[in-house]
């Protein structure tokens, strides 16, 4: 379930910097006291706090969209061997049951996503993503677009499909469709937008 997002939630599920997140997330709280503005809370602190380190910016769902981009591009020889994994890193970012029992908590967690897709997109336009010749040659832009595309559907179709978690990862899959597309308003869908790239491989 979406919702209409209060402008202080709109500029807070837009920003990628943690540091800067976390003054919006500040701002925000006083207009809502609900389960779901916990829930919110609570998923900041697990993916950008490092109770160790906490002078340390981290970032837990970009480092587990990754690893999910990887399993789905190294299956192995039985890739639904792999789906204990997948579980194991989905059910991490969604904390507990919350989001399956209240459908504001659902919410939550899928704008969540989208920022971190957001996050994960906003890094392949760095020269160094998607280098090639043995990491010596700078990718252009259509090289970036290209392969930033496979691996948002990687850590998301991809591997949900690889090792049937459809139902489970759901949220995840239609955040990763929604900000790509708002990101690039000319494509259809990510699923389209892959097959468009992978049409001739």
């Amino acid at each position: 379930m979406e919702i209409e997002l209060h402008p202080l939630l709109e500029a807070y599920y837009t920003e990628t910097e943690p540091n800067i997140r976390k003054n919006k997330l500040d701002a925000y709280s006083g207009n809502s006291d609900t389960k779901a503005e916990q829930y919110r809370k609570d998923l900041y602190a697990c993916r950008h706090i490092d109770k160790k380190h906490p002078e340390k910016q981290i970032d837990r769902f970009l480092f587990n969209l990754i690893s999910l981009a990887t399993i789905a591009k190294t299956p192995g020889f039985f890739p639904k061997f792999r789906k204990k994994e997948v579980l194991s890193i989905v059910t991490s970012m969604q904390l507990d049951d919350r989001p399956l029992q209240d459908p504001e908590c659902e919410a939550v967690l899928y704008w969540e996503y989208r920022n971190a897709v957001r996050r994960y997109i906003a890094t392949c336009d760095d020269p160094s993503y998607g280098r090639t010749l043995l990491g010596m040659k700078p990718s252009d832009a259509a090289g970036r677009r290209e392969k930033c595309c496979e691996d948002v559907w990687s850590f998301s179709f991809g591997v949900a499909d690889m090792v049937g978690l459809q139902k489970e990862m759901a949220a995840l899959c239609r955040a990763a469709n929604d900000e790509y597309c708002v990101l690039h308003p000319e494509v259809e869908s990510l699923e389209a937008e892959y097959k468009r790239y992978n049409k001739s491989k």
